[in-house]
This record gives C-alpha cells, structure tokens and sequence, in this order.
C-alpha cells in the first residue's frame, strides 16, 4: 500500500472518530459516570446556568442536595483533583478557581436574597439564578 493512500485512510479515520467523540474540546459537559456533587444547594443554579456550548445542558439535573460538613467542604477541592479531566474541566466553566470557593452572605432586604462573596470580592446574587431556573 502506498504511503499517501494510507495518509488518506488515516485521515478518514480521524475524521469519523472526531465526529463520533463525545467530549469535543469545546465541549465543558460533566461526565455521564462522574455528575458533579454541590456542597451548596446554590451551587447547583449557577452551574446549570452555564450551558456548554456543543450539548447544552452539561448535566442531569436536578441533583437532590444533603447537608455538607465543613470536614468535607474543605476537602472538596482535593476530592476534585482525582476526578477525570474532563469533570475537572466542566467544573472550572463554573466554578473558577480564581473565583471559588465563595462565601455565602444573607442579607437581611426584604426578598430575603443570599449573595456569594467570590475571592475578588465580587457579590452574586444566587437566589437570582434559583429564580430563572425554575421559571
């Protein structure tokens, strides 16, 4: 077989398994085994809200929330690391990590809204994004 005629099979070949690929690499969606787990039931709006520019909704929702401990908020990040890539990847679309872990503040208005403090000081109205998203 010549060389040129298998370079052409190859590239072929390439081009179906590209077609074919779940995760493109504009593709921020969490894995199907590995859903994202919120230590916060805010955490869940602001994800969702993010939507991954080849599939849409990057997730099952919605993820029934149970109380975190500290102990485990704190070891979150590190439970991260051992995830796929791609997990890794779907959550820091969300969740910067320039930006995050934010600090939740209630504030006493009369909506009763919850802000998070992100690390630059910026305040996001969470309550805001639970709104939109069940509407």
């Amino acid at each position: 077989m010549r060389t040129r005629t298998l370079f052409k099979r190859l590239e072929k070949v390439e081009e179906v398994l590209k077609a074919h690929s779940i995760y493109s690499q504009d593709c921020i969606c969490f894995p199907e085994k590995e859903q994202p787990f919120f230590c916060s039931p805010f955490e869940e709006p602001v994800a969702a809200s993010v939507k991954c520019p080849v599939h849409g909704n990057r997730f099952r929702a919605p993820i029934s929330h149970i109380y975190v401990s500290r102990w485990r908020l704190e070891k979150e990040p590190a439970r991260r690391q051992g995830l796929s890539a791609q997990y890794r990847k779907a959550w820091e679309a969300s969740f910067p990590t320039e930006l995050w872990p934010a600090v939740p503040e209630v504030e006493r208005t009369e909506d009763g809204n919850i802000f998070f403090r992100l690390k630059d000081g910026t305040k996001i109205c969470v309550s805001d994004y639970a709104k939109s998203t069940d509407d």
